[in-house]
Order: structure tokens, then C-alpha cells, then sequence
């Protein structure tokens, strides 16, 4: 009996194998698009755009614009293919995509337009449109539409995986589509089609009532404890969501669109953490960035006036995290909107049409170079301390302030006992500054705008911007006194000395040659600064010449403490300049400040050394280096400065390995290293199979300025494939082979690239392939 039945098991098996492959062979041939891909559709002009889908495994499938020649590509065993297209310049005229596979199926996008593509996010303001009574909205609807303009809205999903798709379609704007749409969007795309004259096309992915956590892809909040632990003692507002649920089912499947930018409104749903919002809302931004594989411009709103009840300071606190964020990530831009609300017990403004307008003045600022417009608020730089009175200096306030009434509103000042008490202002006309003060405060230690939930000021810009709300203080405790700051000096200098590297000065550069450390905080006044950077820990005594182009200032960065006293003496540190640096221990970043010497035109100073671990680093507006030597300078040139740059590689075929002696470099091989560049110990290598299947992509971006490293054979195979690659010196690369007395030997290559530059590692026949080694090497398939 129990023979039979493993007889009958076997024929069962044998019967449902069959029956698969008879289903598989004979299935019907298939042929998908993304929704993203669709008619009436936008481009991205004047760029690469990716369009991708589905077919019948190992198909060929055919793209065919309608503005250039076919692309063909194979259908990979999951069913998924993509292909590459070069946009044309934006224009109304429509186009078409055709979409041929091999098994006789095929597709044809109409109505494609080339134009400026954006993405629309965040919660409930975002969201609202027309037929939630946005006021303005209605009564855009009774007038004509313009439909060079395009709507996707996707559809609301959340998923606890990354989702392929998302469901939602492109519509040409018009009153019936309008509706629903996004009214935030809506006319940020209205301006924005008006002053370029160009196709718009608008992805609005949003939903009320959201936290930034949610937004925010998984794996990345989760590798901090404190955001974790903040969302479970926050669980109660999180209706059901969990971190990153919405990324994977409403970003995710967006991430192959090629967007000009990101807008976004959301803050009022993480009051309850408000003092973790700013890390999260960075984090968030980075990962966008990161997994779109670009530096994304992205503007946002900060959150409007709000409050039924008076006292309250958690949105005035969401909104001082957002105004920090606006001042450290680099191409981000806040507006303000206090001046729109008509309600402040009304957490939904009626009125939206000056907060798209306000986004798009920054949109046509930096990303389109149109700055005929003032887009940029005043705010807050310092507060000076006379007596009893507080002069408030600002950032952006070209022109000057104005009240339009009898007297300013909002402000606060306080003594030692930080008991807040209303003040009185008035704007200096010569110098610009405000001026505050309360015949109850003697001597004031702090001052405060607009500090609460639902207060509404009345200072604007000479444009008409309302100024940004602010404090002095900090977290209730009576910061130090603050003086003006000193203007900055943006002088050229020249610098001479062995063992330096110019870099720029912002956030995620590198600070040190030999660590992976990125800068986290940067004065905003010093943006744009270059530095001159070093090896940190070792040789820290390096000599290095600085000449000054004109009088003013020559600046360095140092850390304060018992080892640099000595060594900065007659420096002075600069108010206000902390600098930081992550490091490997995420709870103690590196701390440095900053310190000036004062110099006339052709002065020329030694940098001070030090034997402390961060060193001595020059900072100015622009710096000329040389070195000195000539020999040194072969020398350096052959043992160039390694870029310690992470790098994101995607692709199919590889693995993440160490690049050491002893690693094997190829899956399908037992070769081992046994010769690598000491200076490149510790990077990590893409390896792949070897002899085969050597034409398989991986594109890789740059998380930083730096070089793009791959290891390869230089002989005639290679030649024509690394054109554009510059060999390293003495960069000579061993493995073991099956004939001990011949080593297979290989070279390092470079490619210059700036953050976020994407680079598609060339493709050989050679039998080593092309292999990517970094510092750090984040692998997506």
C-alpha cells in the first residue's frame, strides 16, 4: 500500500508539472505598462527618461517614439524589462510611443507631451482640492483651463512590501478633472506652464492625515532607535500605518519617472514628536534622493497658523524644525504662509492659490534660473542684547521690513526667568533691523515672533513676503547672548603645501582624505565656502602657505579643545560656526568651529598644525591650491587622494565582496586576490561571474563629489570600452589563476563625478569583466 501511494504521489506531481509547462508554453503573450505610462502623459524634457514594464519572459520588446529611433530590449526571466529614451526640448506638439513585442503583442501611448514634470506630496493640504471647498480652486473651474497642463493622481495604497505599480491615470486638465486634483499642485503647475511656456506635467501623491514616517522608506528610519521608538509611543495617531507603508505603494512604483522636482505640504500630523520632525523630514528628503538617484530640488510649505485653543507651541515648534531643514539640506526651499490663513481654528486654509504660487517662485528661482521674482523669506539671523532692548537682524530681507499697521504683532521678549511677556517693536529704517522691547523686561535675554500655534504676524519684506517666525531661545532655556554675526569674507586665497585636496564646503562632503566622515551641519552663511582637506589622524602637521587675494578674512576649521589651544593662538573664533561631522558612533557626531585670522591684500600666513585627530582645514570662498614640489607632485599624482565616496550600483548578477587578499572577485571562480593597492584595503568590490554573461548593466551614482572606481584588464579587448575612464598609477590588481607562475593582472580606473551623478559602467568581452569597487558600496538589484 504505501508503495502505491508513493507511485500515485509521483504521477500526481509528474501530471501537475505537466499541466504548468503545458500552461506556460501555450500561455497568451502578455504585454503591460505601468500606470505612470500612459496617455496624455508628460515627459521630462531634454534628458534620459526610463519606461519599463512587463512581457513574456525572454521576449524582445521595441520602444518606439515618435521624435527618434526604436529601442530594443530582452525581457529578463521576471518578466521585466525597461529601456532608456532621450527626450527631445519641451514643446506642445504631441507625440506618441509604440510598444512592440516579440510574441506579437503591442501597445501605443498617445498624447505625449515633453515638458516639466513635478511630483506633488504630503497630507491633507496637499491633497485638498475643489471639491473639498478650496475656495480659490472653485473658482478657478468656471474659467478655461489650460490642457497643456496634465493630472496623475495615485490612487490612496498602503503596503507593507515595495510595490511594482500603483493605480491612477493621466488626465488633461480641464473642469472634470480639476476637481479632485490637488489645488496646491494645481497651481504650481498653472504658474508654472504660464511662465515657461512649456507642457506641465503634475504626479499628485498624497493623503490627509499623514506622518512623515510613513512616507519614509523603512530600512532607512529603522536604523534609528529614537525615531523608532518616538512611532511606537505615538501609535495611537498612526491610524493603522506603519513606517514606510506609503513609500512602498505610493513613491515606490514612481521611482523610474524622471521628475524636475519635488513640492510638499505636510507637519500638522507629527505635532505630537515635533522635536524629532527635522531629522525625520532630512531623512526623509535623503532617501527620496537616493532612491530616485538624483538630488531632487524639493520646496515645501511650512505649516500654516493653527490653533483652538491660545498657548499652545507644538506647530510653532514643527515649524522651527522645518525652518531648519530649509537652512541645512541643500537645494530645499520653504514657503510661508501665515498671511493666507483667514481662520487659524480651521486646519485646512480655504484659500490655496498663493501657497502654489509661492512654490513655484522658488521652482522658477533655482531650478529654471528665472530670479526676476523675490521667492525667499526673511529670516532670522541674530539677535543683539543692548540694555533693554533686542535688535533682531535679518537674512533675506532685501529692501528692508514693513508693518502695514500701527503696530507690530506677535513679538515677545524675556528675562533670565524666561517668562514671556508681550513687546513692542519698531523697524529700524537705516539699518533694516527690528527693534524690541517690553517696559517690563530691564534686561532681555531672549525674543520671540509669531512663536505660537495659531499667531499671525504682520511683518513683511518689501515684496510682501511675511517674515518667517522665530526665537533666540532654545528649548525653553535662555540661550547665551547672540551678537551679529561678522559679514563674511568671500576673498579668493591661494594655498600651497603637500597632502591637501580642494573640496566644497556643504553638506555630505567628505571632511578628511582617509575617513568616510560627511559634514551634517554647515553655517548657511558659509555655503558654497570650499575647504582644503587632509588626512585626519596621522601626518597632521602638514605645512601649507595661504596668500589673500584682498583684506579680510582668512578662515580654518579646528576642533576646540586642550591640544589646539596652543596651536591657534592668534585666531579667533568665528560666533555662531559650529561644524559637524557623522561619524561612526551616529550619537556623537564630530564637533568642530571656526576661526579667522584678519589679513591685508597679498598677506601671506601659515595655517597653525596640530596633533589633534581632525587637524587644521582652510576654508574660503575660493581656493587655488598647488603643491609646491614637483617631485611631490608625481608622487602625489601617482597615489592620488582616494575618493571614499558611497556609491548606490544597480543591477542583476552581482555581489557585494570585500576588496582584499584573499577575496574571490568572481562568483563562478576560485581565484583569489592576491595583490591590491594598500590604499584601497578596506573598499568593498561588485563582483560578478567571470566568462560569461559580461555584458550585464549597472548603472552607479556618486554620493558624493569624488571618482567612480572599476577595476578591469588593459589590453586590446578593454581599450575601446574604458574611452573616458582615466587609469590610476600604480593601481596594479592580482588574482590567482590555475597557472601559479601567470597571475591574472588588472588595473583601477576613475571617472570623475559630482554627487549624485549617475554612471553606467561599461560593458566587455573580456573574460575579467568590469568590476566596481568603493568605500562603500550599497547594491539594489
Amino acid at each position: 500500500m504505501k508503495t502505491m501511494n508513493r507511485i500515485l504521489k509521483k504521477w500526481v506531481a509528474l501530471a501537475a508539472l505537466l499541466l504548468l509547462s503545458a500552461g506556460t508554453v501555450c500561455g497568451q503573450p502578455f504585454l503591460r505598462l505601468p500606470a505612470i505610462v500612459g496617455d496624455h502623459m508628460v515627459l521630462q524634457a531634454d534628458t534620459v527618461v526610463a519606461l519599463h514594464g512587463w512581457a513574456d519572459p525572454n521576449a524582445r520588446v521595441t520602444v518606439t517614439p515618435s521624435w527618434g529611433e526604436p529601442v530594443t530590449v530582452r525581457v529578463g526571466y521576471d518578466t521585466k524589462w525597461e529601456v532608456k529614451l532621450k527626450t527631445p526640448a519641451a514643446s506642445s506638439k504631441a507625440h506618441s510611443i509604440a510598444f512592440q513585442s516579440s510574441r506579437k503583442v503591442s501597445q501605443t501611448v498617445k498624447d505625449v507631451l515633453i515638458g516639466q514634470v513635478w511630483l506633488c506630496s504630503g497630507q491633507s493640504n496637499m491633497n485638498w482640492s475643489a471639491a473639498n471647498g478650496i475656495v480659490d480652486m472653485k473658482q478657478e473651474l468656471t474659467g478655461k483651463l489650460n490642457p497643456q497642463i496634465r493630472l496623475f493622481t495615485v490612487t490612496k495604497n498602503s503596503s507593507p512590501y515595495p510595490a511594482e505599480d500603483c493605480v491612477g491615470r493621466w488626465e488633461v486638465c480641464d473642469a472634470e478633472s480639476a476637481l479632485y486634483f490637488s489645488a496646491v499642485g494645481y497651481f504650481f503647475g498653472k504658474r508654472l506652464a504660464e511662465e515657461l511656456r512649456q507642457p506641465v506635467g503634475l504626479v499628485n501623491s498624497s493623503w490627509g492625515g499623514t506622518p512623515v514616517e510613513v512616507w519614509t522608506p523603512a530600512s532607512a528610519m529603522k536604523k534609528n532607535p529614537q525615531m523608532v521608538d518616538a512611532w511606537k509611543k505615538h501609535s495611537k495617531y498612526n491610524r493603522g500605518w506603519d513606517i514606510g507603508s506609503l513609500y512602498n505603494a505610493m513613491i515606490v512604483p514612481l521611482l523610474r519617472t524622471t521628475f524636475a522636482g519635488a513640492i510638499w505640504y505636510q507637519g500638522e500630523s507629527n505635532k505630537e514628536n515635533a522635536a524629532l520632525y527635522g531629522e525625520e523630514f532630512r531623512l526623509m528628503i535623503e532617501s527620496w534622493r537616493k532612491a530616485f538617484h538624483q538630488t531632487l530640488p524639493f520646496y515645501f510649505v511650512q505649516i500654516a497658523p493653527h490653533a483652538r485653543t491660545e498657548g499652545g507651541i507644538t506647530g510653532a515648534l514643527v515649524r522651527e524644525q522645518q525652518a531648519r531643514v530649509a537652512a541645512t539640506v541643500p537645494e530645499t526651499g520653504m514657503v510661508v504662509i501665515s498671511d493666507l490663513v483667514d481662520d487659524v481654528t480651521n486646519i485646512h486654509p480655504a484659500y490655496k492659490k498663493g501657497v502654489g504660487d509661492r512654490l513655484a517662485g522658488w521652482a522658477l528661482g533655482e531650478v529654471y534660473g528665472k530670479k526676476d521674482h523675490k521667492y525667499r523669506h526673511a529670516t532670522f539671523r541674530s539677535a543683539e542684547f543692548k540694555r533693554n532692548q533686542v535688535i533682531v537682524a535679518f537674512d533675506y530681507a532685501e529692501g528692508g521690513l514693513v508693518c502695514p499697521d500701527g503696530a507690530i504683532v506677535g513679538l515677545e521678549v524675556c528675562d533670565a526667568s524666561m517668562r514671556f511677556v508681550p513687546a513692542q517693536g519698531m523697524i529700524d529704517e537705516r539699518s533694516g533691523a527690528l527693534v524690541a522691547w517690553s517696559k517690563g523686561v530691564s534686561r532681555p535675554v531672549a525674543v520671540r515672533y509669531c512663536f505660537s500655534d495659531g499667531a499671525i504676524g504682520n511683518l513683511f519684506d518689501a515684496a510682501g513676503l511675511p517674515v518667517a517666525p522665530f526665537r533666540s531661545d532654545a528649548d525653553n532655556a535662555a540661550a547665551p547672548v547672540r551678537l551679529p554675526d561678522d559679514a563674511v569674507s568671500r576673498m579668493e586665497v591661494t594655498a600651497r603645501g603637500d597632502g591637501f585636496e580642494v573640496r566644497s564646503f556643504t553638506e555630505g562632503a567628505k571632511i578628511f582624505l582617509n575617513r568616510v566622515y560627511p559634514l551634517t551641519m554647515v553655517p548657511a552663511r558659509f555655503a558654497g565656502f570650499e575647504m582644503l582637506v587632509h588626512n585626519a589622524g596621522s601626518n597632521l602637521e602638514l605645512p601649507c602657505s595661504v596668500t589673500a587675494s584682498a583684506a579680510g578674512r582668512i578662515y580654518l576649521i579646528a576642533r576646540r579643545n586642550s591640544i589646539t589651544a596652543a596651536d591657534l593662538r592668534g585666531w579667533k573664533r568665528e560666533r555662531n560656526s559650529e561644524v559637524r561631522y557623522s561619524t561612526r558612533d551616529k550619537n556623537n557626531p564630530g564637533i568642530l568651529d571656526i576661526y579667522y585670522k584678519e589679513v591685508k591684500a597679498g598677506e601671506q600666513v601659515e595655517l597653525p598644525t596640530t596633533k589633534d585627530f581632525a587637524g587644521i582645514t582652510l576654508l574660503a570662498a575660493k581656493i587655488g591650491y598647488t603643491n609646491p614640489n614637483p617631485k611631490a607632485e608625481v608622487a602625489k599624482t601617482a597615489s592620488a587622494p582616494v575618493s571614499r565616496m558611497l556609491v548606490t550600483a544597480r543591477g542583476e548578477g552581482y555581489e557585494v565582496r570585500s576588496f582584499g587578499v584573499g577575496v574571490k572577485p568572481f562568483l563562478n571562480r576560485v581565484y583569489p586576490l592576491s595583490m591590491v593597492p594598500e590604499r584601497f584595503v578596506g573598499f568593498k568590490m561588485l563582483a560578478h561571474e567571470a566568462g560569461q554573461k559580461l555584458g550585464q548593466r549597472c548603472t552607479v551614482t556618486a554620493g558624493s563629489d569624488g571618482r567612480i572606481y572599476l577595476v578591469a584588464r588593459r589590453n586590446k579587448y578593454t581599450a575601446a570600452d574604458l574611452k573616458g575612464w582615466t587609469r590610476e598609477p600604480d593601481s596594479e590588481v592580482r588574482y590567482t589563476t590555475h597557472d601559479k607562475s601567470k597571475p591574472g593582472i588588472l588595473d583601477i580606473y576613475y571617472k570623475e563625478v559630482k554627487s549624485g551623478d549617475r554612471v553606467s559602467l561599461p560593458v566587455t568581452d573580456d573574460f575579467a569583466g568590469m568590476t566596481l569597487i568603493a568605500a562603500e558600496i550599497e547594491y539594489e538589484k
